[in-house]
């Protein structure tokens, strides 16, 4: 048990951090870092030991999220064929749904941020929290989003275009 208090110790304010930005719901996010090291304890999702644990952990992190997400319908899904004749489904954010919170919260620049992130398509989204507020390299984001390296310094490049024009109209001249 004190390794599992140790992980718990080390990894709760990351998983969190992560888990409120994505969701940008602090009950929500409080939700997925439980289910996130319960899943850890029950052994649900195999830890591969050739992997970095942090990484593994975001990945499980990212898919909580992104089940939370679903549950709560704020994502459509349209199924695509691709070249090879196989069904791949895309999923686009709904929105159309009000942030229950977005009349409370005072306007300064963390929420203007915030505000800015929320309104990014998923991946860039996922691609810029893994990289700005965990300090994850691209090789780990790439495992984490399970795509190419490639694709994520696109998104990462793409998203950090869409903050700067979105910032710079909403007030924020710089993206620090």
């Amino acid at each position: 048990m004190p390794a599992l208090e140790g992980i718990f110790t080390r990894y709760k304010k990351p998983v969190f951090t992560f888990a409120l930005r994505f969701l940008a719901n602090r009950a929500e996010a409080e939700d997925v870092t439980s289910d996130v090291f319960l899943t850890v304890v029950s052994g649900r999702y195999k830890y591969s030991p050739n992997a970095k644990f942090s990484t593994w952990l975001f990945a499980v992190t990212r898919n909580a999220c992104i089940s939370r997400i679903r549950n709560s319908k704020k994502l459509f899904s349209l199924w695509f064929k691709t070249e090879q004749g196989d069904d791949q489904e895309m999923q686009f954010p709904d929105h159309t749904l009000p942030e229950p919170d977005s009349a409370l919260i005072k306007e300064d620049q963390s929420v203007l941020l915030e505000k800015a992130l929320a309104q990014l398509p998923l991946g860039q989204r996922e691609a810029l929290l893994l990289k700005e507020f965990q300090d994850m390299s691209y090789e780990e984001i790439a495992k984490v989003l399970n795509c190419s390296l490639a694709n994520v310094k696109i998104l990462i490049f793409r998203g950090r275009e869409s903050l700067r024009r979105q910032l710079k109209t909403s007030g924020l001249e710089e993206l620090r």
